[in-house]
């Protein structure tokens, strides 16, 4: 996982982009995930994340409760078929928001935007 910039970003929109399947061990990076006060939206880039488990679910399950109480808007670009299924059976869709899941990065920082605009 790594953190990306996106030339012409808005300081209050963080970009991660998280690569390889998150299974056990590797769901620890997202609790190593950095959100600064100003921050308004947290973009997860998982266009190359194949698969995710239960504990991975875990640790993203308390990311956004922990975005929630800062009062950030998690957003997901380019969820993988599998990871999806497994956040759709969850209730992690639901918890989110549809509406913050992208199919592309594009899309993500566009409604980002939109959303720091309100």
């Amino acid at each position: 996982m790594r953190r990306t910039w996106t030339a012409g970003l808005t300081w209050t929109i963080r970009v991660y982009e998280i690569t390889g399947p998150l299974f056990f061990g590797a769901s620890d990076a997202i609790e190593h995930i950095v959100v600064k006060d100003f921050t308004k939206c947290l973009i997860l880039r998982m266009r190359s994340v194949p698969a995710l488990d239960s504990t991975a679910m875990n640790a993203l399950q308390n990311l956004v409760k922990y975005c929630e109480a800062k009062g950030i808007t998690p957003i997901f670009s380019h969820v993988n078929e599998q990871p999806m299924k497994v956040m759709k059976k969850s209730g992690f869709v639901e918890l989110v928001g549809e509406e913050n899941f992208c199919s592309n990065i594009s899309d993500a920082l566009k409604h980002a935007e939109e959303l720091i605009s309100r």
